[in-house]
């Protein structure tokens, strides 16, 4: 029987487990794959409906962990993923499999990027939009309760507007006149969620090890995310020692 803990990577709306092959391949959680693999946890980025909604979603994760056994697990998501782990979480999981859920620049609260997709009526960006918007989190939050048997533990990333890669200032001052401090894409108050929240110098992409933006040792550019996933990974490690 293996005993080694599970980790399983959700990744965002947008996203993908890995693209290419060989040296040529790109991850969307940048290099965490190799960085894990001296520690004793089997890791697995399953690859989730781009674009799709969060029920779609979370049932192909709920398929995708079924076929790895009635393992206990730690679900680690980012962006819009923490919904969609939250969610097989609490309607998904009859074999109470799931002992932790992690979420890295989740909108657990919606974003006001939504919002304001939303009000100003963009026919492309509403489909993304509805089930980000601050309401539609809101009935969420709702209607998907979080188990007492499973931890909810929450990373928020954070730049001054200043630090923030050129791309993403115009978005970071629409989020900040609604809701401060943010990742430009979440705000920090959205992506707070469980019992601890841990918040790091980073934008929404570097939570993923992505870079928008120039190297800058000053302001710890780029963030190093590597080092965050080791540490989620290890005190995993440690509370399977404790227990």
């Amino acid at each position: 029987m293996n005993t080694r803990p599970l980790l399983v990577f959700v990744h965002g709306m947008w996203g993908f487990d890995r693209l290419g092959l060989g040296r040529l391949a790109i991850e969307y959680f940048r290099g965490v794959r190799a960085c894990l693999a001296d520690l004793p946890v089997d890791c697995h980025f399953p690859r989730l409906q781009a674009g799709s909604t969060v029920s779609a979603r979370a049932h192909r994760l709920a398929a995708c962990l079924d076929t790895l056994g009635s393992r206990s697990c730690c679900l680690v998501a980012h962006s819009r993923g923490g919904l969609d782990a939250r969610y097989m979480a609490s309607r998904l999981d009859s074999a109470r499999c799931i002992k932790q859920v992690i979420t890295l620049g989740t909108p657990h609260h919606g974003t006001p990027l939504a919002d304001w997709a939303l009000r100003h009526g963009r026919a492309l960006l509403r489909p993304l939009a509805e089930e980000l918007s601050s309401a539609a989190c809101r009935q969420f939050n709702e209607a998907i309760r979080d188990r007492e048997d499973v931890v909810y533990t929450s990373y928020a990333g954070c730049r001054p507007q200043a630090e923030m890669p050129l791309w993403y200032r115009p978005w970071s001052r629409l989020i900040a006149r609604a809701a401060g401090d943010n990742d430009g894409q979440v705000p920090v108050s959205s992506a707070c969620w469980g019992t601890d929240c841990h918040v790091v110098r980073a934008d929404h992409l570097e939570l993923i090890g992505w870079q928008l933006g120039r190297a800058n040792p000053a302001i710890e550019r780029p963030f190093d995310h590597l080092r965050l996933y080791r540490r989620i990974a290890e005190q995993i490690l440690d509370s399977v020692d404790d227990s």
